[in-house]
């Protein structure tokens, strides 16, 4: 399926990459180049990610990172980040760990639910108690280098950016966005100033309890202390740990003294046989 210098023949990784390419083998083939040349580019990101280490899990910890338990009735997943919720004294809360945190949990999830990738996530950016400070832990070369590993070597789909809360500092964020972000994802881009606006696009009873209105009595996905209680149960499981440390180890790679030319993917490879 791949050229020499693409080193990777794990299926369970094959296959995954195909149904987030819609068994698109040329698409698959670019996805995977793209996660690999990153992940030789950007290592202090995206390899070798130990989700039991303290900057890591520590994000789930503090619920900064907040993970849906259940999908919506399209089979889609949202992830809530509260930025204001991160502690700028802290070394350990500094965007590297939350890129592992964001790459090791996407592995993990990949493991448990193999259409995770292919149905989409909604991503929800509360910005509640975001300040100057927050916006400055993440210069604009900082910016950009994590832009480009979600943009180009993600294998989840994000079908929405939902900001919440986002107050003066939307126009801020936006002017950084749009040196970074391609239009498409732009163009999926939501400002939402009440939670009622946030429940059209994301229903009710996906929301932890403390995202909902105090007299709210249908279901929920519980409160954010179970849910992260939950996740990290997951990421304290030696098999996944062990699950995520291979996926991001250095045994999928790119060679690069084995490419032969141009780097341009094209069609040109075989069929692959999947049963």
């Amino acid at each position: 399926m791949f050229s020499p210098h693409v080193v990777v023949s794990d299926t369970d990784f094959l296959l995954a990459m195909l149904r987030r390419s819609k068994f698109s083998q040329l698409r698959a083939r670019e996805l995977i180049e793209n996660i690999l040349v990153t992940k030789a580019t950007l290592p202090e990101f995206t390899s070798n990610i130990d989700i039991q280490d303290p900057g890591v899990l520590g994000f789930i910890e503090k619920g900064i990172l907040i993970y849906s338990p259940k999908p919506d009735k399209e089979g889609r997943k949202y992830t809530i980040i509260r930025a204001g919720a991160i502690d700028l004294e802290d070394p350990n809360f500094g965007p590297k760990n939350q890129v592992k945190c964001s790459i090791g949990v996407a592995e993990m999830l990949r493991r448990e639910d193999e259409n995770a990738n292919v149905n989409g996530w909604h991503l929800v950016l509360d910005c509640t108690g975001v300040g100057p400070r927050h916006m400055a832990r993440m210069p604009l070369d900082l910016h950009r280098k994590i832009t480009k590993i979600f943009q180009d070597a993600n294998p989840e789909r994000v079908k929405g950016f939902h900001f919440y809360n986002a107050g003066t500092f939307f126009e801020v964020m936006m002017a950084v966005m749009k040196q970074v972000m391609k239009k498409k994802n732009q163009d999926r881009i939501r400002v939402h100033e009440t939670m009622e606006s946030l429940y059209k696009e994301i229903p009710m009873d996906l929301w932890p309890i403390e995202y909902l209105p105090d007299d709210y009595k249908g279901p929920s996905a519980g409160s954010i202390e179970s849910i992260q209680a939950a996740m990290k149960k997951k990421m304290l499981d030696p098999g996944n740990r062990a699950y995520v440390l291979e996926a991001t180890s250095d045994k999928y790679k790119i060679d690069e003294t084995k490419r032969p030319g141009a780097a341009t993917p094209n069609e040109s490879f075989r069929k692959l046989n999947i049963d």
